[in-house]
């Protein structure tokens, strides 16, 4: 994965590249999940959340087809955004896309922290 992060658009953006497997499961459901190439990440998945991946990669790969799903829902995504873009490519057993997302910034003026995060564009 790349990133970079423009001030001045306020925007994050970047591309990822993902290795995975894909199988086919027990009720004839395609299924890919992107295999772990970090060494000692360390990475623990929360117990109750939406994502279940157990790796970085698998929970971004999740995070990142979750987004595109959204923006394919008309009514969670009125002004059909494309922030997201991602294929599987089952020749070579890659999944990768690029992302490019709105982001706030703010500065406390009295404490000097800065407050950064997405913009909210889905519903």
């Amino acid at each position: 994965m790349t990133g970079t992060h423009n001030q001045q658009s306020l925007i994050y953006s970047g591309t990822y590249r993902f290795d995975v497997t894909q199988t086919i499961n027990s009720a004839g459901h395609l299924e890919l999940e992107a295999q772990p190439f970090l060494v000692g990440a360390n990475f623990q998945v929360g117990s109750s959340g939406t994502f279940k991946g157990n790796s970085p990669e698998k929970y971004a790969l999740e995070v990142l087809m979750y987004l595109q799903n959204l923006e394919n829902t008309p009514g969670l995504n009125p002004q059909n955004r494309n922030f997201v873009s991602g294929t599987y490519n089952s020749d070579n057993q890659r999944y990768e896309g690029s992302f490019s997302i709105p982001v706030t910034f703010s500065l406390n003026p009295t404490t000097g922290v800065i407050s950064y995060g997405a913009n909210p564009y889905l519903l």
